[in-house]
């Protein structure tokens, strides 16, 4: 159960073998075990591993999606064939953790061997707990006085809970497929026996809406950077190896449960992220693949009991995001018997690594990808949520292939990104992620899911469109029965690589309606990128991923946005933190051209010196002060015919961090 495997040192090669043993178990912490005699020294985890990972409470940038994305399955000790629960010695059951990552809005890829038939052994009637991590602020968290208060005789430890800051989530999932013979195949849809991969199903409260998904890799490879986003707790243990806190957490004595405090159920688990090799900065990456065993490629990063299971990810250069390659996996405890120290995690020191040792592996790529080949078009995100539209991400296949219910091929987008040069427009400049096109012909239709329309309410929609032939194409929008643009022709500036087709509406009936986007019959074929829908009338707040996608932060002196940085709202779970000589962007919004704007959010504090303004298709910045007033900010803004393609809030150099929430671009 949530198992990982220790590296020990030794180069990669093409005839690398399995180079660690067996754990079993989640999230501990590891101190070196110097036998010299020397002076005792008291390490957090965070101190002893800082070359491996850090606390990560503030999700941003690329990153930031891997973060949120994953989660922590917690599965109960059951005894094989009565099916009892395993009790500590408190009398208190005690359960495995291991890594999800969601690929959908609700299901998730985690480790079969997480969620093998022992303990999960009726998956269709075991209801298992996920929990999710929201963004937090480390001054409302104090981990670490958390991971220093640690104290008293096991089992019964005392500790101070991490601060009011704290924020999860718990939803109910169900294992809906199981892969690889040593774990109990359930449902698997191909022969995997070396397998090492589940998948697990959460229903309608699909918590990749709240959170986020990530896009499956369509390849692997050697030396490819790789990243890993995972949970457990964090506590200063003494590294006297007398102590009751070193017998009992530290060391995972005979792999016995029972004696290590990491299984019992009184942890309050942070999410944590893997770091570059210190101190040169060089990436972790992928190594060679294991012959015997499970089938997994090996990789550089660090890993101890609560890897399993994990998401390892790389990342995909050509669009700008994370993509899953497999989760953590489980190899045979028979490989390098004389480095499977019994501790929780790995020893830093005699199993310390350099570039080119063998750390954990994950299953591999082909498993995942057949285990997500599955879909339904019920796994959809604001289908339900009166006002919202589920707009989809084509950078993700889930969502791509939610647009006809069919596999399709998206096209790569023609201009190089980042987009920096010359004959990038300010629209190409803004981009992110960089959204591949998806074709539509003449008889072949697209149609964003079936979304809940408010009789009455005022919405905006817009799409990019890309001429694929000499003939220039002519676009019709329909909701339902009412028809939004009939004709219509993309409207571009010179060189720009597809045109914007946008308009306002208002809905003239209610209830469940679907958006139809089609080409006339004397039109020319076409790809389309960038299709959005939201209200015009509702506030914009970053509680769901839909919302988030296109906000982000242009660095001082950088010429391409990058994914915001999220933190704890005052009202909310999500808000988006700025920092001072950073400018914060907005795109994604269905800007339409020729209107006015009233813009209004919520900040965290007052501001000085504030700054406020859209982005134009002609590259011009118009902009006006916008301090807030009792954390409130409202400005109009006149654009004549001009067509925004992104709204921005500059905050000056120096001032103190502002969070931002809550916001409203209305037309007029």
């Amino acid at each position: 159960m949530d198992t990982t495997r220790r590296a020990v040192r030794v180069r990669a090669s093409s005839h690398l073998a399995i180079l660690m043993t067996c754990l079993v178990g989640c999230g501990g912490l590891l101190e070196s075990p110097d036998t010299s005699g020397g002076e005792a020294v008291d390490q957090r985890v965070e101190w002893a591993y800082q070359d491996y990972y850090r606390v990560d409470l503030t999700p941003s940038g690329a990153w930031a999606s891997s973060r949120l994305s994953h989660g922590t399955v917690f599965v109960p000790m059951l005894r094989p064939g009565t099916h009892a629960p395993i009790l500590g010695l408190d009398g208190t059951p005690l359960r495995y953790t291991c890594g999800v990552t969601f690929i959908s809005p609700r299901r998730a890829i985690t480790a079969a061997h997480c969620v093998d038939a022992t303990n999960v052994w009726s998956p269709a009637n075991q209801l298992l707990e996920v929990r999710m991590y929201d963004p937090m602020r480390a001054d409302e968290v104090h981990w670490e006085a958390t991971a220093r208060s640690l104290s008293g005789t096991f089992p019964r430890y005392r500790k101070t809970p991490l601060g009011p800051g704290y924020g999860t989530t718990s939803y109910g999932c169900r294992v809906v497929a199981r892969c690889g013979g040593p774990y109990g195949d359930y449902r698997c849809p191909a022969a995997f026996p070396r397998a090492d991969t589940a998948l697990l199903d959460c229903g309608d409260s699909s918590p990749g809406c709240r959170y986020d998904y990530l896009g499956v890799a369509g390849s692997e490879g050697e030396g490819v950077p790789v990243s890993m986003s995972w949970t457990h707790e964090v506590y200063t243990i003494p590294a006297d190896r007398s102590s009751d806190l070193w017998r009992h957490y530290t060391r995972y004595a005979g792999y016995e449960p029972t004696l290590n405090y990491h299984y019992y159920d009184a942890h309050q688990l942070l999410p944590l992220r893997s770091t570059p090799w210190s101190p040169s900065g060089r990436p972790r990456v992928s190594l060679g693949v294991t012959s015997t065993g499970t089938d997994a490629r090996l990789t550089e990063l660090h890993g101890c009991h609560g890897s399993s299971g994990a998401g390892i990810t790389q990342r995909n250069a050509a669009l700008g995001t994370e993509e899953l390659l497999g989760p953590v996996a489980v190899w045979d405890s028979w490989v390098f018997r004389a480095h499977d120290y019994d501790f929780l995690c790995e020893d830093p020191e005699r199993t310390a690594r350099g570039p080119g040792d063998a750390g954990l592996g994950y299953a591999r790529l082909a498993f995942t990808r057949k285990l997500v080949e599955s879909r339904s078009a019920s796994d959809v995100c604001d289908a339900q949520s009166p006002g919202l539209f589920p707009n989809l991400h084509l950078w993700l296949e889930h969502d791509v292939w939610l647009l006809r219910r069919a596999p399709l091929t998206p096209q790569a987008f023609p201009k190089p990104w980042p987009c920096v040069e010359a004959t990038c427009s300010a629209w190409e400049r803004v981009r992110f992620p960089n959204e591949p096109l998806v074709p539509v012909g003449r008889s072949s239709p697209l149609s964003l899911p079936p979304a809940r329309v408010v009789s009455g309410m005022s919405y905006r929609v817009s799409v990019r469109v890309r001429a694929l032939e000499a003939t220039p194409p002519r676009v019709t929008l329909t909701l339902g029965s009412q028809t939004l643009l009939r004709g219509a022709r993309p409207q571009s500036r010179p060189g720009e690589a597809a045109g914007l087709v946008a308009t306002t509406f208002v809905a003239t009936s209610g209830g469940t309606q679907t958006l139809k986007l089609s080409l006339e019959a004397d039109s020319g074929a076409a790809a389309v990128t960038e299709w959005v829908v939201v209200s015009d009338t509702l506030a914009q707040g970053f509680e769901y991923r839909s919302q988030r996608v296109g906000v982000g932060i242009l660095e001082p002196g950088a010429s391409v946005p990058v994914p915001a940085t999220w933190t704890r709202g005052e009202t909310s779970r999500f808000a988006s933190l700025l920092r001072g000589g950073q400018r914060w962007v907005a795109t994604r919004q269905a800007l339409v051209p020729g209107r006015g704007w009233a813009v209004a959010f919520d900040t965290s504090r007052a501001t000085r010196g504030m700054m406020c303004g859209f982005i134009t298709a002609d590259g011009r910045e118009p902009r006006m002060p916008c301090d807030a007033v009792a954390k409130r900010v409202r400005a109009n803004f006149q654009l004549g015919t001009a067509q925004p393609v992104a709204f921005f809030v500059d905050l000056p150099e120096g001032h103190p961090d502002v969070a931002l929430d809550n916001l409203r671009l209305q037309s007029r």
